[in-house]
């Protein structure tokens, strides 16, 4: 029986030797592992773009993949290290808010207080603290918990060990507030997540809401630009200029015909994004 996959997503990058060390690691306790780099490019330190990344991502893999998920600013601190297992998959990450997109999935208004906090599990899904060293990489840094602690239970796991031979159920994990679209004044006002490789401005307005506002055109409102209708590509209509087009995440997306919309604007991250019904 084949080993189930595990997946890496990280802020580390690719060039330093974090990404291969952590291979190396899963490599030795099961030659055998299947791995892929969902992506080294997280933003440095950005959960929300991490968080995101994993919702939008994950329904893509084979159920009962591992997610070895790292952006972990608080690494070496008391923050726990955790293993979430969901009806589809299972999630290895610091216990920072990394989780709180895939944990919306099974309970919608997971996240939605307005600070940090210990949260329940969803009832579909079931939650452990890594606690038991005998699973892990030694020494362990206390900077780098990727290769030493998520990168060998994720090893484990896929060699069928036991979730409860890992750790301790928990029945609270942490929700990071995560913001999301409010309507005001007839309007939606939401923000970009993070800009993608080639700069377009990725947002946490998702199709459905925008499906949700009516059949007829909307107009997108970003840093002082507003754009008339969503387009369907890149290139529709033909010609140059801002484009607000629902992405390939399900995810409004603000782009430029060729160029990158994050460096023309000047924006990133936290800029607000306002959609209407068209005058």
């Amino acid at each position: 029986m084949a080993s189930p996959l595990i997946v890496l997503a990280t802020d580390f990058g690719l060039a330093d030797a974090y990404v291969g060390m952590m291979r190396g690691v899963i490599a030795g306790i099961n030659p055998d592992a299947s791995v892929i780099d969902l992506t080294h490019g997280i933003g440095p330190q950005n959960i929300q773009h991490g968080a995101a990344v994993l919702a939008d991502a994950s329904p893509y893999f084979p159920t009962g993949s591992i997610f070895v998920a790292v952006v972990d600013p608080g690494v070496g601190t008391d923050r726990p290290a955790i293993l979430l297992e969901t009806p589809n998959a299972r999630y290895l990450a610091p216990d920072n808010g990394l989780l709180t997109l895939i944990c919306r999935r099974y309970t919608p208004n997971f996240g939605d207080a307005d600070a940090t906090t210990a949260t329940p599990v969803p009832n579909a899904c079931r939650a452990w603290r890594l606690t038991n060293p005998n699973y892990w990489q030694h020494p362990v840094s206390a900077t780098f918990h990727g290769r030493d602690i998520f990168a060998p239970t994720a090893a484990h796991l896929s060699l069928n060990i036991r979730p409860d031979n890992l750790g301790q159920p928990t029945p609270n994990i942490t929700a990071r507030p995560m913001p999301i679209p409010r309507p005001i004044g007839g309007t939606l006002r939401g923000q970009v997540i993070y800009a993608d490789t080639f700069g377009n401005l990725i947002t946490n307005i998702t199709t459905d809401i925008l499906t949700a506002m009516g059949d007829g055109p909307l107009t997108v409102t970003i840093a002082g630009h507003e754009i008339t209708g969503l387009s369907r590509t890149f290139h529709d209509p033909p010609g140059h200029g801002l484009r607000a087009l629902p992405g390939s995440h399900n995810r409004l997306e603000i782009v430029i015909v060729d160029g990158s919309a994050a460096a023309t604007l000047g924006i990133g991250a936290g800029a607000e994004v306002v959609v209407a019904a068209a005058g």
